[in-house]
């Protein structure tokens, strides 16, 4: 008999899965037997209490599941307390999470921060730059290197016709990247620069 799975698409073989959805299965599966295990008289064996260990939760996961798969989590196990591991901020995101801490590795050892920066209702960049993940920013580094040469040539005292130039330049690569969080702002932002142009054009030719 072949094992499969109810998706959006009608019915798809366990095999035909993505990595990430078979892992999760597995291991709910296996952690649901063996609730029923541990609580054979119990009416309701998934509500019963117990703690799991769960290491890189959000391994392969699309980034929707990585923010909704404590809140799913916590309906299916109600009284059981999960103690993962992520690397991903969508997972600090999610629902239900407290008690984070943070191991970092100093040196030969690995140290655990058990209050770090209280990052509850951050956007995803934020907590990227918090003490969770300790980015210096959310921006691509070609970005980031740009902003760090741009802020050089600003404080130059007296900077040559060719420093100038690359300021200019920079400015205009700089001028390029995609403001804001959602597509709504981007397209505002975009609406803005047209209008900008407009208004310039027409001010230069009155």
């Amino acid at each position: 008999m072949t094992r499969s799975g109810l998706t959006p698409y009608g019915w798809v073989a366990m095999r035909n899965l993505s990595l990430g959805y078979r892992s999760m299965i597995t291991w709910v599966v296996d952690l649901a037997s063996r609730m029923f295990e541990a609580y054979p008289d119990s009416v309701e064996p998934l509500a019963e209490p117990a703690i799991a260990l769960v290491d890189e939760i959000d391994l392969h996961l699309h980034p929707r599941w990585q923010r909704e798969i404590t809140s799913h989590l916590d309906r299916l196990f109600p009284n059981v307390q999960f103690i993962v591991t992520a690397h991903s901020p969508l997972v600090v995101q999610g629902e239900g999470v407290t008690n984070v801490a943070v191991l970092r590795r100093v040196d030969d050892h690995v140290e655990i921060l058990n209050d770090p920066e209280e990052v509850r209702g951050w956007r995803v960049d934020q907590i990227l730059t918090s003490d969770l993940f300790g980015l210096r920013s959310a921006r691509p580094i070609e970005v980031e290197r740009l902003i760090e040469k741009q802020q050089e040539l600003v404080l130059l005292d007296a900077p040559t016709d060719a420093q100038r130039a690359d300021l200019a330049a920079i400015d205009a690569k700089l001028a390029e990247v995609a403001p804001g969080e959602t597509a709504q702002d981007r397209e505002t932002w975009a609406v803005v620069r047209r209008l900008a142009g407009r208004l310039a054009s027409d001010t230069g030719h009155g």
